[in-house]
């Protein structure tokens, strides 16, 4: 072998340099990989520990909101929530005939409809969703725009759960006379209960 290095002019002197430089880099290269190891490690450890923290935070905050969500009060929410419910289809109808009562009050003649369903499943346990539509028509000759608008406040605040969907105003391009209003109610689920 020391004959090849001869033939190319290289020295002994420097065979030694170059095996030195060559087992330098190596040692280099592997305290670097060590080195990079350990850099990983340590970035690890650091990632594990933020996680950490934050998980305590959350925790910590989770504390906070069961504290404020005042369990003691669950039973009297469902209470309430219970009351916002048409209990069965008299329930209905005598909520129906308090809203004619109120529109005549005001001037307005109402007549409800029941809707059957489209037959779909509810989205929530023990809930049944009845679509109504309210055919409104004022007695007053200037019309009854302003009345409707008192009708739909009470309607609101007339006591179970109603989503309004549509209404339709009507009127002889003058004054407004005939209003409808497609809403949707709450009913308890039973058993027999079928449109």
């Amino acid at each position: 072998m020391n004959s090849w290095w001869a033939k190319h002019g290289v020295g002994l002197s420097t065979t030694k340099g170059l095996t030195i430089t060559i087992m330098l880099m190596g040692s280099l290269t592997i305290i670097g990989l060590i080195g990079l190891d350990r850099f990983v490690n340590v970035y690890n450890s650091q990632a594990s520990i933020q996680t950490i923290m934050d998980l305590e935070q959350e925790i910590s905050q989770m504390g906070v909101q069961y504290r404020e969500a005042r369990p003691e009060d669950l039973q009297t929410n469902l209470e309430q929530a219970g009351q916002q419910l048409i209990q069965d289809f008299p329930h209905l109808t005598q909520w129906a005939q308090k809203l004619q009562e109120q529109g005549e009050r005001i001037t307005l003649q109402m007549h409800y409809q029941i809707l059957k369903p489209e037959p779909a499943p509810s989205a929530i346990q023990g809930i049944t969703i009845i679509p109504l539509e309210l055919h409104l028509s004022s007695r007053e000759k200037r019309g009854g725009y302003r009345e409707f608008l008192q009708f739909l406040q009470a309607l609101e605040k007339s006591g179970p759960r109603i989503d309004i969907q549509e209404i339709t105003v009507k009127g002889d391009g003058e004054k407004a006379t005939h209003f409808t209003v497609g809403l949707t109610t709450w009913m308890k689920t039973h058993d027999s209960v079928e449109l």
